[in-house]
């Protein structure tokens, strides 16, 4: 009866965490009017970094000190990955990708996941796992050739805009990378500590950055871009990545995985209706293939939680 209540907790909390995350894409475009990627790096993790620096100061001292002392390079790869390579990825992506796509493209972590296990924690590479792959892979060549993907009224994505795409996926590879580091970490471990630990140094880096021109964009925003900085500061990180890490220590990662493929519907959901930008049918089309290919790869042959994994420690 507990563990079912806890199964119930953690499921309303990633369904929570999904409904703020598909709002992230449309916060981070709305910014990018305004500033470069680099700048809403700054804006939003500047701020997360002193939160966290100030939980742990008044509420996590000792269990911070043992979190750094067991898994000090678990801690670091994992706060950089999932702060600065992932958001300044995304971020600088998203100036020719709009926030369905983008979405769209974020839910190949799964998949990403999945991969580098199989690559790094000796995990099969079953028929399934490869027919996924593919699958996977057809889908997003359709959304990425004729989805409107690019921020142009073309059908098909301009060449030059394809680099834009791969830096959006670079941000579902630094998430599934920083993902398999730190969930061996988790075991023992507070994941609201870890949370800020791993916050805080992923954003002690962007204190070097404070500049004057920074600090003038910084101070010219309109309220709702406000609005959008905190909320992408305090809901979709300092809240958000806390939901994750408890689900991420108590299900299965990919279990917990299969959440991410709830983002491109209630994205493209909110951005209609806050937007009224709707979807191509190629689009469509392109993204049922993925999730399905993406299903198709991660959902069999899940093992259980407390089995041994080869090359975890």
């Amino acid at each position: 009866m507990e563990n079912r209540s806890r199964d119930i907790g953690i499921f309303a909390l990633l369904i929570l965490t999904f409904l703020i995350w598909s709002n992230s894409f449309i916060a981070i475009k709305l910014l990018l009017a305004r500033m470069t990627a680099f700048d809403l790096l700054r804006l939003r993790f500047i701020p997360v970094a002193v939160i966290s620096l100030g939980l742990i100061a008044l509420f996590y001292r000792d269990e911070a000190r043992a979190i750094w002392k067991a898994h000090p390079w678990r801690v670091t790869l994992g706060g950089l990955l999932m702060v600065i390579s992932y958001n300044l990825m995304l971020n600088s992506g998203m100036r020719y990708v709009q926030p369905n796509a983008a979405s769209l493209l974020i839910a190949l972590n799964p998949l990403i996941t999945l991969l580098l296990a199989v690559r790094f924690l000796g995990e099969p590479f079953t028929p399934r796992r490869l027919l996924g792959t593919v699958v996977t892979f057809a889908g997003l060549a359709l959304v990425v050739l004729l989805g409107r993907v690019g921020g142009g009224i073309d059908t098909w994505i301009a060449l030059d805009k394809v680099p834009y795409i791969l830096l959006v996926l670079g941000g579902p590879v630094s998430w599934a990378a920083a993902t398999i580091i730190i969930k061996p970490a988790l075991r023992g471990h507070s994941p609201l500590a870890f949370n800020f630990v791993s916050l805080a140094i992923g954003g002690l880096p962007l204190f070097f950055f404070i500049d004057r021109p920074f600090v003038r964009i910084a101070l010219s925003l309109r309220p709702l871009e406000y609005g959008a900085a905190a909320f992408l500061s305090i809901a979709c990180t300092i809240l958000a990545f806390t939901f994750w890490n408890i689900a991420v220590k108590h299900w299965q990662a990919s279990n917990v995985s299969l959440f991410v493929y709830l983002n491109p519907p209630l994205t493209a959901l909110f951005t209609y209706l806050f937007f009224g930008i709707g979807i191509t049918l190629y689009f469509f089309l392109g993204g049922v293939i993925m999730l399905a290919g993406i299903m198709i790869a991660t959902t069999g042959e899940i093992r259980p939680e407390n089995q041994v994994r080869p090359g975890v420690s």
